[in-house]
């Protein structure tokens, strides 16, 4: 068990403030940072992209949505013909492997560039425990994502591993360049979404077979405040005040924030209109459940990607978001429902975000659009098809996994 896998399980074990835990890993950052310095140095000799195997480094062994992501990337970049090798860092971070992994828990040999599906306080972590070694002589990118306008200053620490950042989405893009050093290229590439439609399993799940279904999930160790789960429910109660739909409220990493997961356990209440599914799926799973769904709801506050949307949207499902962030790079009025919002300043009571501002979407509007959707399957069927269109069109795996091996051969 690695020292975050302790310090992980203690501090799921003990009453401890979120806020003050996070306050904790900051410190812990200094000491990463001045041990990877120690290791590697305060900046590494730049490297040129160049043609050979790459190595996807990421959580993929984990139900994270960053995992996703890097296995995304790594079934993209095969489709081009890469010659692609899989670091998985799940274990070293102290996440639960849960997911069917065949990717190694050690660094290949032979790559030539290495794609780091981690954020950079994090990759400073890895260089501090893995060293030097996995980072020398090989072109470093650093595909990041972060929700809000403006990066934390502490990623510039980062910034010196890595010879490009590559931002998941435009908006990151944009705030990963803000911040960047001189000299530093930035560029953007999207998770790729491929277009694919497995079967509902209604039965699986325990929802009813002839009744509208509508879904919201999020990850508490993303964010709950962000991901407005609260704001979900509320919305979705003013538009089913006839009961023609049930929700699923789908949450991972509850263990994170209990006393937030709480508060949302009171609102949804006992009325039996919401259900909270705590349950741990696999990616299967969790695209059989969002084929099992009619429509689905996210009100985050702001999205690095927004891959909740991209994932419905692929499966050809009516969606309704908050109209701000990174999912506007493939969501629009003629694919999806967006909702008004206004543009507010971060209050985060887990303490995982600090300044900036962010969305507050509007709940009337989208109980309206919500009961429009209820009331028109024919608007639901063609905003799906819209979406599955743009999806393969914006998000197409092929294209992504080929731009990205462009980039990294030179």
């Amino acid at each position: 068990m690695s020292f975050l896998d302790r310090v992980r399980r203690i501090s799921r074990a003990l009453p401890i403030d979120p806020r003050l835990l996070h306050r904790l890993r900051r410190g812990a950052a200094v000491g990463f940072r001045l041990t990877a310095w120690v290791k590697l140095g305060r900046k590494r000799r730049r490297e040129t992209p160049r043609p050979g195997p790459v190595c996807v480094v990421g959580f993929h062994g984990s139900v994270l949505g960053i995992g996703e992501a890097a296995r995304g990337l790594t079934q993209a970049l095969r489709l081009a013909g890469a010659d692609v090798r899989e670091w998985d860092i799940s274990v070293l971070f102290g996440h639960d492997v849960r997911l069917d992994c065949t990717a190694p828990a050690e660094p290949p040999a032979d790559a030539v560039a290495l794609v780091l599906f981690l954020n950079p306080n994090e990759l400073v972590q890895l260089v501090a425990m893995a060293g030097a070694a996995p980072f020398q002589d090989r072109f470093c990118v650093g595909l990041w994502f972060w929700e809000l306008e403006q990066i934390p200053r502490s990623w510039r620490a980062a910034m010196r591993y890595v010879d490009e950042a590559w931002g998941g989405s435009g908006f990151c893009a944009q705030a990963i360049a803000g911040r960047a050093p001189k000299g530093l290229p930035v560029r953007a590439l999207p998770c790729p979404a491929p277009v694919v439609r497995p079967a509902p399993d209604r039965a699986a799940f325990d929802l009813p077979a002839d009744t509208l279904v509508v879904l919201t999930a999020f990850d508490v160790r993303s964010g709950f405040t962000r991901k407005n789960p609260l704001a979900a429910v509320r919305a979705f109660r003013k538009a089913n005040a006839g009961g023609k739909a049930v929700m699923v409220c789908k949450a991972a990493g509850v263990e994170g924030a209990p006393d937030l997961v709480e508060a949302l356990r009171r609102e949804i209440g006992e009325a039996g209109d919401v259900r909270l599914m705590t349950d741990w799926l696999t990616g299967a799973q969790m695209k059989a459940l969002i084929a099992s769904a009619d429509i689905v709801l996210s009100m985050h506050r702001s999205e690095g990607f927004g891959l909740l949307p991209a994932q419905a949207m692929a499966a050809g499902k009516a969606v309704v978001a908050t109209g701000w962030s990174a999912n506007l790079d493939f969501m629009t009025p003629e694919n999806s429902m967006l909702v008004d919002y206004a543009l507010i300043p971060v209050q985060d009571p887990q303490g995982l975000y600090d300044g900036g501002r962010w969305a507050d979407p509007d709940v009337d509007d989208a109980a309206r659009k919500l009961a429009a959707l209820f009331d028109d399957p024919a608007l639901r069927a063609r905003l799906g098809a819209q979406a599955a269109d743009d999806i393969a069109r914006l998000l197409d795996p092929a294209a992504i996994g080929a731009q990205a091996r462009a980039w990294l051969e030179g």
